[in-house]
């Protein structure tokens, strides 16, 4: 799904395409799990770290026809961890059960991530999915696009030349899009200073372009025109860089700004995205539940993940959700306690049954 080997890098061992388990299934398997740990039938209170998205309700509904408890709300919009709500969930229940989750929207017919057909809407328009992920990346996307198309690249007789926008040649942004210029531009030798500008333009300059970038271009079957055309694609993650003052914005901007050129660059940015909040948002909410007092000597298991929404269609009202389980953190009353890594969990899942003779019928309740 992810061909951009630097996110690959980035996002460690994360996988998808092997982990993937129908929510149902998975609920069942996880209800299960929670039993060989040592909790007990009708004693679990499970909390659900979701963000506020109509898609997300299946698995709410799932959560609480096999626990047979309605969920604890744990979640921010985005599928943060309100880690403030740890001690009201803790005195909810003899044993508790955590499940948090970024989630993505996918279409089937078009095999696109981050869109998800909104059936309620009169023309059932297809929107962003999750929205406030695709809020936190609409600036950079912004900056990124304009950056693609004015740069202009071309080869003549005398050399190869790149002309560049002067918003893009400017320093005194305290906020934006910042091109590596060294990684660009022909150095003089002496000083390994930017030589200077060949040509000044209305809006831009021309350069004679690196050795290293030519290679770099050709590495990439780049194809030099002979009039200027944009960069495009080729603008990758190491020619440029985002500053952006992120000490009072979105948790969920914080936590994938590290990595925000490979996000915008890759094939997938939504799905992206996805996953380096939810690994983020695990280690941040773990260190948070093994420091709450009111956490200690409880059976515990906090389990983190995607949820990916595969859109409506005619025959299903609710997104068919599916999970792919990043890692779990399991604490048990006498103080043991461990994480499992994604392949770990995933097997031990797995090994679960997928039966559940405690689920309730939730027609009963109505």
């Amino acid at each position: 799904m992810i061909s951009n080997l630097g996110l690959q890098s980035i996002l460690g061992n994360f996988e998808i395409e092997d982990k993937i388990i129908d929510y149902h299934s998975f609920m069942a398997r996880f209800y299960n799990f929670c039993l060989e740990e040592g909790m007990t039938p009708g004693k679990i209170v499970p909390s659900r770290a979701f963000c506020s998205d109509e898609s997300q309700g299946l698995p709410i509904i799932l959560i609480s026809k096999h626990f047979g408890a309605f969920p604890f709300d744990h979640g921010l919009v985005g599928g943060l961890m309100a880690t403030s709500r740890h001690s009201p969930h803790a005195h909810h229940g003899q044993d508790l059960a955590i499940i948090q989750a970024s989630h993505v929207g996918y279409d089937p017919s078009s095999e696109t991530f981050g869109i998800y057909r909104r059936i309620q809407t009169s023309d059932q328009q297809f929107s962003a999915n999750c929205g406030m992920i695709d809020h936190i990346l609409e600036w950079y996307r912004n900056e990124y696009n304009f950056a693609s198309e004015n740069i202009l690249l071309h080869r003549t007789e005398e050399g190869s030349f790149v002309t560049i926008d002067k918003q893009l040649l400017s320093q005194e942004y305290d906020e934006g899009l910042f091109l590596k210029l060294k990684s660009i531009i022909e150095l003089k030798e002496a000083t390994q200073e930017l030589t200077r500008s060949i040509q000044v333009l209305s809006t831009s300059k021309r350069y004679t372009v690196s050795k290293d970038f030519k290679a770099y271009l050709s590495e990439r079957d780049f194809s030099w025109p002979d009039t200027p055309q944009a960069i495009g694609k080729y603008l990758k993650p190491s020619l440029f860089e985002y500053k952006r003052n992120t000490d009072n914005c979105h948790q969920i901007e914080q936590n994938i700004y590290p990595f925000i050129t490979w996000i915008v660059t890759s094939k997938e940015p939504m799905l992206s995205a996805a996953e380096i909040n939810i690994q983020v948002e695990f280690d941040r909410a773990y260190r948070s539940i093994v420091r709450e007092e009111s956490y200690h000597r409880r059976n515990l298991i906090y389990i983190a993940g995607l949820n990916i929404d595969y859109s409506p269609d005619d025959e299903h009202s609710f997104a068919q959700t599916q999970f792919v389980p990043w890692a779990a953190y399991v604490q048990h009353e006498n103080g043991e306690h461990t994480i499992l890594e994604q392949n770990e969990l995933f097997e031990r899942l797995m090994q679960c049954s997928d039966t559940n003779p405690d689920q309730v019928s939730l027609d009963s309740i109505a």
